[in-house]
């Protein structure tokens, strides 16, 4: 029988982040998104000075680009009588239109939360909007509400407008990572990495709910709203990526755009740091042929000891041709693959390695090297894929992006010690102080990165060689 899940349909196009879409009159779609002029040199690749640009596209999977917004980055909304307003967030104004490409100018936007520096400082004054049965406009937005390792945790708050223009706070918070799995805690109960609730995308599914897409450090998570107020049924998609923007299909399924360094090695191969950290990818959620379930890798493995294997139980549900399975792990703007590839960091072997769904097979994950080299590559992430000719299916191993959804390292954050590993769960510095009142938290980098973090982490870093 058929299942549901997510099928991955590759790279839409390198250089490009943070999109928005809307749907046209003839039912196809324009996108805006951001894409770098230039890049840092070296191996991180960050892209330099962003400008913005649009794509249209019949099927929402090939895009025609159309050259560089004529208003920088907006947020588009289709209004009931068929025209569209735009919330350009660089310059802070309100566009109006009846074709979301050629805009006119309405006026000044006035955001809800005007002169508090914790909200907006992450993803815009919006992330996104939507129209509401009585010509109400409501958007959503981010604010800093922690700050765990060193990474600011956000909630997502709403507020409302009648004009498009003057922007009021609706009452509360819509969904709060500190009530929640998107901060990972652990055993007894306390923070033991770093989370959010960030970039919310909302769209509505042919049933007439709300679905929410936002992410947090593991990637894609979802909930759901009968009136975009109250959200419930959170959950980690198993999906990894940021910035998440999605459309629904004539056909009732969705596609989710998410981006960063994402893909198959071959996506890789021949691209610039640069396009491989600025990757957008497409995933499908709807009927397909079979599925695959994940479980976290188990509290044995926090590092695992180089040489010995640490095993997890990988179910192809479904039914159809023979999948066959493989494992991938990503460094910045690289992708290796774990099971066929000569990379000596970390082997992935699956009994059986193929099979006709339903089966399961045991993926034993072998590291050869030690837990202060094991930190980045569980941090920058080990998927599992599967394969059947006609459908991809990539799954994130939970504990590679800090264990989103309770896939977490059990127990308190450890005290850091001189000369001793950063654990894969980071570690505190006594008698610190980070921005939220706490001391400071500590993250297994690589040797690169060791000057990313603050000053007081250094002595307790054991560079990665």
């Amino acid at each position: 029988m058929p299942v549901t899940g997510w099928t991955y349909e590759g790279t839409v196009r390198e250089n490009a982040v943070d999109a928005r879409s809307v749907i046209l009159p003839d039912g196809s779609y324009r996108q805006v998104f951001s894409r770098f002029r230039s890049f840092q040199p070296g191996p991180e690749g960050n892209g330099l000075d962003p400008y913005y640009v649009t794509a249209t596209s019949r099927d929402g999977r090939q895009w025609t680009d159309e050259g560089e917004s004529s208003i920088s980055y907006f947020i588009p909304v289709r209004l009931a009588d068929g025209t569209y307003r735009a919330l350009a967030l660089k310059r802070n104004n309100l566009y109006t239109s009846t074709d979301a490409k050629a805009w006119t100018l309405v006026g000044r936007l006035v955001g809800p939360e005007i002169g508090n520096p914790q909200c907006g400082s992450t993803s815009g004054m919006f992330s996104d909007v939507i129209a509401l049965p009585d010509g109400t406009l409501r958007a959503y937005y981010n604010c800093v509400v922690g700050n765990y390792f060193n990474i600011p945790t956000t909630d997502i708050k709403s507020a409302t407008s009648k004009d498009g223009l003057v922007w009021q706070k609706d009452a509360g918070v819509r969904i709060d990572p500190l009530d929640g799995k998107e901060v990972p805690r652990g055993a007894d109960g306390q923070v033991n990495g770093a989370g959010a609730a960030e970039h919310p995308r909302v769209v509505t599914p042919p049933d007439g709910t709300l679905k929410m897409f936002y992410h947090s450090l593991d990637g894609l998570w979802s909930a759901t709203s009968v009136d975009g107020i109250t959200w419930t049924n959170r959950q980690f998609e198993q999906v990894r990526g940021g910035d998440a923007d999605a459309i629904v299909l004539p056909d009732g399924r969705v596609r989710v755009f998410l981006n960063g360094s994402l893909g198959l090695p071959q996506e890789f191969a021949g691209k610039t740091p640069g396009e491989n950290t600025s990757r957008m990818v497409s995933y499908v959620y709807g009927t397909t042929a079979y599925r695959l379930r994940v479980p976290a890798l188990g509290s044995d493995c926090a590092p695992c000891a180089p040489g010995v294997p640490a095993h997890v139980a990988v179910t192809v549900d479904g039914s159809g041709p023979p999948v066959t399975l493989d494992a991938i792990r990503y460094e910045h703007a690289a992708a290796f693959d774990l099971v066929n590839g000569s990379d000596s960091s970390v082997k992935v072997v699956f009994t059986p390695a193929s099979g006709s769904p339903p089966f399961t097979a045991d993926a034993t994950i072998t590291f050869g090297v030690r837990g202060a080299e094991q930190g980045p590559i569980l941090a920058a992430g080990i998927a599992i894929v599967a394969a059947d000719g006609n459908t991809t299916i990539v799954v994130p191993l939970q504990w590679s992006r800090g264990g989103g959804g309770g896939g977490g390292p059990p127990g308190p954050i450890p005290a850091c010690q001189l000369g001793a590993d950063v654990p894969v769960g980071g570690c505190y510095v006594a008698g610190s102080q980070g921005p939220n009142g706490g001391p400071l938290g500590c993250v297994p980098l690589t040797a690169r990165d060791v000057t990313a973090q603050p000053p007081v982490c250094r002595p307790y870093l054991v560079p990665v060689h």
